[in-house]
């Protein structure tokens, strides 16, 4: 069975891509911390541990203390004592929740939950390249499938997938979703969807792409009516199962309801610095804090970087939907997570995060594949991810903000 697993391209690509890259964060993040320790006395306001122990000791503090960082406790506070701290309420609770179940077989304790947090991350990581690879080798061509996985993992924030973050989880249970829907299992597909909701936000957009699913399979000759022979409550059921996507994110707003949590936008106004505004506010804000005018990110890096995913987003979004003009769920999908990513407006904080949430664009890594067939286009690309890459994963090894 395993021989018969190795003999399939996606499991072996995935896997070598995988470990090597798992062994290599392993060393760099020892090498990093070795060169630029951190201060022995803890900063809240720096280095905020959100008051949990600090892994310094042992096997936890060389292999689980670099990654114990920034969004990680909070989902490791969330499995430890649930929404006990309103701000970690706009963190839907699948991923905490397996965190809590993983851990509490090996007692429960802090280093018991990073470990969990970083095995289902990684765990989800490798059935997510596995996928991928044969995703792509369907949409682009098997030709092209190794280069997707290279420049989606070595993607500057790529290294965020190893990390405990719910990104690996979220992302395998979206592009499980589209896989099953484009393959004609919508019921699967929703439950997925479903999943994805329950572990992210952005979760909900998967409802458009399935519902496109649905009208092309079930809605006769083209015309947005259906004909009588294909109504039953099979028919009906599978309909159903396309909308199980926002139910996730209604399941989540009740239960913050019932739990006596404010509403979600008093949350991200209070806490994140964030308000619901008009798609595409907040990449002029951005633009004007580039320009020195605005008070928000002013000579961040980082901001400049993300501002320059966004425009790659919205441009790989738009050729999507020339790429792929007779596979449209894959340009909706892009379409409604970029409106959705673009709503949050913030004057101390534009574009936050905005490079780390491109991992969700599958259609953009596909497309930048097939373009990186072209020599120096490859090389314009994976040079500089390279480069970023160690980067970024470095500042984030020594607490330094990087999406």
């Amino acid at each position: 069975m395993l021989k018969s697993l190795w003999q399939q391209p996606a499991v072996r690509h995935s896997l070598l891509i995988f470990v090597v890259l798992r062994l290599f964060l392993s060393v760099w993040a020892v090498v990093v911390l070795a060169i630029s320790p951190l201060p022995e006395t803890p900063r809240e306001s720096r280095r905020p541990y959100l008051d949990q122990p600090i892994l310094t000791e042992g096997t936890a503090g060389l292999l689980l203390a670099p990654w114990q960082r920034f969004d990680g406790l909070h989902y490791t506070r969330i499995a430890a004592q649930g929404y006990a701290a309103p701000e970690d309420s706009v963190f839907p609770p699948l991923y905490p929740w397996t965190i809590r179940l993983i851990s509490g077989l090996f007692g429960g304790s802090h280093a018991a939950q990073m470990a969990a947090a970083i095995l289902i991350s990684n765990a989800s990581l490798l059935g997510l390249l596995i996928l991928l690879y044969k995703v792509g080798s369907k949409l682009i061509g098997p030709e092209h499938a190794p280069r997707l996985l290279i420049y989606f993992i070595l993607f500057p924030t790529g290294s965020f997938l190893f990390a405990p973050y719910s990104e690996s989880l979220f992302l395998l249970l979206a592009l499980g979703s589209l896989w099953l829907s484009a393959n004609h299992h919508l019921k699967a597909a929703g439950l997925l969807g479903l999943l994805a909701a329950l572990t992210r936000l952005t979760g909900w957009v998967l409802v458009v792409p399935l519902a496109y699913q649905f009208w092309c399979e079930h809605l006769g000759q083209g015309k947005w009516k259906m004909l009588p022979k294909v109504w039953s409550w099979r028919t009906v059921w599978t309909g159903t199962a396309v909308f199980l996507p926002p139910l996730g994110l209604i399941l989540f707003i009740v239960y913050r309801h019932w739990l006596g949590l404010p509403p979600l936008s008093n949350i991200y106004t209070e806490y994140w610095f964030q308000r619901t505004g008009i798609p595409g506010a907040d990449m002029l804000r951005a633009a004007r804090s580039m320009a020195g005018l605005g008070p928000g990110r002013t000579g961040e890096f980082t901001l400049w970087f993300d501002f320059f995913i966004t425009a790659l987003l919205l441009a790989t979004t738009i050729w999507a939907w020339r790429r792929w003009r007779h596979q449209l769920e894959w340009p909706l999908y892009a379409t409604m997570l970029l409106l959705f990513m673009l709503l949050p407006t913030s004057e101390l904080k534009p574009l936050y995060s905005f490079s780390r949430y491109a991992l969700a664009f599958f259609p953009t890594f596909l497309l930048l594949a097939e373009a990186g067939k072209n020599g120096i286009i490859h090389r314009l690309i994976l040079y500089p991810s390279l480069l970023l890459y160690l980067y970024f994963s470095a500042q984030f090894f020594i607490w330094g903000w990087v999406a």
